[in-house]
């Protein structure tokens, strides 16, 4: 389906959990993915990604230079997306986050907002990025947050267990670098986002009131047959599609459903 037919549709059939008939789907629709209400720290952060923004120094991304500001709109979440990672950490609470991809320090900042006392980790595989991420976090950050700009042998870190709240972003390079196996009709997908190999990496951390975030599933092809696999593991029950990311919730007393949301 094309982006404005497939935001036609969504803005039409799966606004105000239309057809949702799970309880705790719908709440969540209803009053977090939907919810329009501003918050106290919407301002600060949309502050700092305004001095993002005005960055004109170039940085390394993979095999490219960008300026700050075109690596933020290449590799970040809109502004949409950011303020719904808050709301989602906000209604969750979670105390371990996992942040896979900094968007230059401001998906760390945006899923701690809600607490001082959250614990969160974050992966960032452009040592260029990760000294900026750095440099936001020390200046703006309330809550606990280690960037790491090399992955850990194998996820192995005892800080890693039982995590509450995953946010796997874009990144220019991926942590497990090689080629995803293609889909037929997809052509060879270079693994920069989010694979089942990251996900069978992450599984053991993952408990049944763990929540994932998945940016980037309806990116091309072989990014919709991935997020279709994960929708069909067995450890998966509700996930929630809402075009530019995905949702994912292993709570086993729910009942597994997909359900498709507005766009975001």
């Amino acid at each position: 389906m094309i982006p404005a037919v497939d935001r036609l549709y969504r803005s039409i059939f799966c606004r105000n959990g239309y057809g949702v008939h799970s309880p705790f789907a719908f709440d969540l629709i209803t009053n977090v993915i939907e919810e329009k209400r501003g918050y106290y720290c919407y301002e600060m952060l949309d502050n700092i990604r305004l001095q993002l923004q005005r960055e004109s120094r170039k940085i390394k991304c993979g095999d490219k230079e960008l300026t700050v500001k075109q690596a933020l709109n290449r590799f970040g979440f809109s502004v949409r997306g950011h303020e719904l990672l808050f709301r989602l950490a906000n209604r969750f609470q979670p105390e371990k986050i996992l942040v896979a991809g900094s968007c230059l320090g401001l998906t760390p900042l945006y899923v701690t907002a809600y607490s001082k006392g959250a614990n969160c980790i974050v992966f960032e595989p452009e040592p260029s990025v990760a000294v900026i991420a750095r440099n936001m976090v020390k200046k703006y950050a309330h809550s606990s947050i280690n960037i790491y700009d090399k992955l850990p042998d194998e996820f192995d870190m005892p800080a890693l267990n039982d995590l509450d709240f995953i946010v796997w972003g874009k990144t220019p390079t991926g942590f497990f670098p090689g080629r995803k196996e293609p889909a037929a009709g997809c052509g060879s997908v270079f693994t920069a986002d989010f694979s089942l190999s990251a996900f069978e990496h992450l599984r053991r951390y993952i408990t049944d009131e763990s929540v994932l975030i998945v940016s980037g599933i309806n990116a091309s092809c072989a990014d919709r047959q991935t997020w279709k696999a994960l929708c069909a593991h067995p450890m998966v029950s509700v996930t929630l599609d809402l075009h530019s990311f995905g949702i994912v919730f292993f709570t086993a007393k729910l009942t597994r459903k997909s359900y498709k949301c507005v766009h975001i």
